[in-house]
C-alpha cells in the first residue's frame, strides 16, 4: 500500500486557505498513485484553534470545508483531521475519506491537558476507537495523544482486526 503524508502546516483560522491546500495535496497523492493520504490533526481548522471553537460560524464552515474535501476523494483515500460537533459537543475528530464521501468519523479518546495543550477545555472525549474498511483491510485511525496510551486506542484497533494503524497529530 502506498501512503503519503501530508503533514502541511495550516494556517489558524483560515479553512478556505487550508481546504485548498489539503485538495492540492489529494491531487498531488492521487498523480503519485497513494492509495491514501494522511493530514494533521485539526487541519482544517488550524491547531489549536483554542478561543476560535466557540464561535459556532467555525464549526460550520468547518464541516462545509470537510464535505468539499470529501467530493475530491475520488480514486484515494484520506484521513483528515477536523472539528466534530454532535448535540452540541465539540470533538477533535478525525475523517476517513473515501469514494467522494465521509466513510466514518473518529474522536480522539485521550486529551492532553498539561503544558501549552487545553483541550479538555473546548473538547469531549471519544468512546471508541473506530477501525475503516478500504481496499481489502482494515484501517485503525487515532489522533496525537492517543498513540501514547499503553493499552489506549491502538490495542483496541488491533483487537478489532487493524491491519494498519494511522495516527493524526499537530506536534
Amino acid at each position: 500500500m502506498k501512503i503519503a503524508i501530508a503533514q502541511i502546516n495550516p494556517t489558524v483560522g483560515d479553512l478556505e486557505g487550508n481546504s485548498t491546500k489539503i485538495i492540492k495535496h489529494i491531487e498531488q497523492a492521487k498523480q503519485a498513485q497513494a492509495e491514501i493520504v494522511v493530514f494533521p490533526e485539526l487541519v482544517t481548522t488550524g491547531y489549536p484553534p483554542k478561543d476560535l471553537l466557540l464561535k459556532e460560524s467555525l464549526i460550520t464552515r468547518n464541516k462545509d470545508v470537510l464535505n468539499k474535501i470529501a467530493i475530491s476523494c475520488e480514486g484515494i483515500a484520506a484521513v483528515v483531521g477536523f472539528v466534530d460537533q454532535q448535540n452540541g459537543d465539540l470533538f477533535n475528530a478525525a475523517a476517513f475519506l473515501s469514494d467522494q464521501k465521509i466513510v466514518g468519523i473518529t474522536h480522539k479518546i485521550h486529551l492532553p491537558n498539561y503544558d501549552v495543550f487545553d483541550e479538555k477545555r473546548y473538547f469531549k472525549q471519544g468512546k471508541e476507537a473506530r477501525v475503516f474498511p478500504m481496499n481489502g483491510i482494515s484501517v485503525g485511525v487515532n489522533i496525537c495523544e492517543d498513540i501514547w496510551i499503553k493499552n489506549g486506542p491502538a490495542l483496541e484497533q488491533k483487537k478489532k482486526g487493524a491491519d494498519i494503524i494511522i495516527n493524526i497529530s499537530a506536534s
